[in-house]
């Protein structure tokens, strides 16, 4: 379903990139008609002002959700997928950014592969994906500066919006950032810092039917500044995938 066709990347201070129409004008439509509404969402003050739905952040609901709306059932089953990983290495490896994390070929002693070994691919470290639903409100929504947690390999920030519903005066870009005080630049354990205490470096706009994604690293800083939408406009809405690894 993704595609990952044409990124825009950033190597400095860590690998980022911006894809635009990364889902089929279709797909997208019938997955923003279908978003699940904030009821089934968990406020999340911890991270600055949002709510979430996932495996983790109201899991019964979550699955509850997933169950009843094929589109979502369907992404769902995309993301689990070891396809989908492999499309988003290849990618990252295609632009100068090998995690060494694709799957390893078996070879016998002959130097062909045989079909019978083919199921034994592999990789050094195990890993997988997931998705979280996630809104703000464009009055006042934010999330505080942070570098994700130590199991996280990959992030996709996916928007999830009605063509022509937000205004890029609110704000809502997802911004690159790192510490003033560059003694606090190393952040592998995932510590969060108020945003005066950060210095913008560049802020990708909040369009939709895009994606951000950036590798996680000791100083993959980023945020989402403070909104300044008015209290009726349309919340924020994103898909956030995270490849993990197994810890």
């Amino acid at each position: 379903m993704l595609k990952l066709n044409g990124p825009h990347f950033d190597y400095e201070p860590y690998p980022v990139c911006y894809v635009k129409d990364v889902l089929p004008s279709d797909t997208y439509r019938e997955l923003v008609k279908s978003y699940p509404d904030k009821a089934l969402f968990k406020y999340m003050p911890n991270l600055g002002h949002k709510y979430s739905l996932s495996d983790i952040n109201n899991p019964e609901n979550y699955y509850a959700f997933l169950s009843r709306s094929p589109a979502w059932k369907a992404f769902y089953d995309h993301v689990k997928s070891e396809e989908f990983i492999d499309n988003v290495l290849d990618m990252l490896s295609a632009n100068n950014v090998d995690l060494g994390l694709r799957r390893l070929k078996v070879i016998s002693k002959d130097g062909q592969r045989k079909a019978s070994v083919l199921s034994r691919i592999r990789r050094k470290t195990e890993v997988s994906a997931r998705f979280e639903f996630s809104m703000m409100p464009a009055n006042g929504g934010q999330i505080l500066p942070h570098t994700d947690a130590p199991q996280k390999l990959i992030t996709l920030v996916l928007s999830m919006m009605e063509p022509g519903s937000w205004d890029h005066a609110w704000g809502g870009g997802t911004a690159v950032c790192l510490p003033k005080d560059r003694t606090k630049v190393f952040n592998h354990v995932n510590k969060a810092m108020p945003l005066d205490q950060v210095e913008t470096l560049k802020t990708f706009p909040f369009e939709e039917n895009q994606c951000v994604l950036f590798v996680k690293t000791y100083n993959s800083w980023h945020h989402v500044a403070p909104m300044i939408g008015p209290d009726d406009a349309p919340l924020r809405k994103t898909l956030t995938i995270n490849i993990e690894s197994k810890l």
